[in-house]
Order: structure tokens, then C-alpha cells, then sequence
């Protein structure tokens, strides 16, 4: 029994969620990004996280934009709703004082989400950040992190990729 869990451990996708994604599954029970998290709420996706990338959760909730819309506190309590059905990874590997990193990224602030994808050997990276994170991509959406390898999407990119499974 517990190899038949294994098993069915290791072919759930590893993803990491970016802020954009989360705030806008918390805002709107439509849409994409709300589906990439019902699918880790059905046990489909297997999403990690750490404590930077958790700071950064509760920090953009509290913006103006998006507290007008839902109050901080319930955005808290929703974010770690996410986060109980998650894992969270000890960032043995950084790549905060990344020179090289930092002038393909352009903002300091994706580089956690980075490490955590690392660290994690997360498979996709599910963001908005048209700005940052999806400019990095290659021709196949992929990046290459040191030895690491992996998806950076859109949160309907990834659906699409992961309904073809």
C-alpha cells in the first residue's frame, strides 16, 4: 500500500505558485489560476513554497488593490489554507546574490520563488509575471537554473499541459 502511494506521489507534478497566481485564485473563484489551485486542493499538484515566498504571499495581500477587494485577514487565512496543503522547502541553494540571475530576472523579488523551484526540483513555475519571470522562458517555456530544468507558465499553459497527461 504505502508503494502504491509512492507511486502515485512521484507522477503528481511538482509546481511552485507565483504571488500573481495565488492573489488572483483568491480574488475570483473563476478563472485559471483559481483552477491551478483546486487542483492542489484535489491532491493533483504537489506545490512547495518557503518562508520568503510565504512572506511575499501575506505581503501583496495586504496592497491597497488588492485589500479593497478582500480584507487582509481573510486573504491570510486563504493563504494558509493554500499553504497546509503544501510543503515547504529549506532553500539549501540561493541564488539571491546571483549576479547573472538577477540581470536575466530584473526584480529581486522573483528570485525566491526561483529558490524554491530549485530546492525543490519543482518541474513548473505557474506565474502572471509577464514583466519578469515569462520573458525568461526559451522557445519551449523552459529555463534552466543551474542543472535544473523547467516550465516557467501561464496558469493556462500549465492546464492545458497538464490535461494532456
Amino acid at each position: 500500500m504505502a508503494a502504491n502511494r509512492e507511486k502515485a506521489e512521484g507522477t503528481r507534478p511538482r509546481i511552485v505558485i507565483d504571488t500573481s497566481v495565488l492573489i488572483a485564485a483568491l480574488l475570483s473563484p473563476k478563472g485559471h489560476a483559481f483552477d491551478v489551485v483546486r487542483l492542489l486542493a484535489e491532491g493533483k499538484v504537489r506545490h512547495y513554497y518557503s518562508g520568503s515566498t510565504k512572506s511575499e504571499y501575506y505581503r501583496v495581500a495586504t496592497y491597497p488593490k488588492v485589500a479593497k477587494r478582500i480584507p487582509p485577514a481573510i486573504s491570510r487565512t486563504r493563504i494558509d489554507a493554500v499553504l497546509a496543503m503544501s510543503t515547504r522547502v529549506t532553500v539549501k541553494r540561493s541564488f539571491q546574490n546571483s549576479k547573472a540571475l538577477l540581470e536575466t530576472v530584473h526584480d529581486p523579488r522573483d528570485v525566491p520563488f526561483l529558490d524554491v523551484v530549485y530546492n525543490s526540483k519543482a518541474e513548473f513555475l505557474i506565474t502572471y509575471d509577464r514583466k519578469h519571470l515569462l520573458k525568461m522562458r526559451d522557445k519551449n517555456k523552459k529555463f534552466k537554473l543551474n542543472s535544473h530544468e523547467f516550465y516557467i507558465l501561464n496558469p493556462k499553459e500549465f492546464l492545458m499541459m497538464h490535461n494532456k497527461e
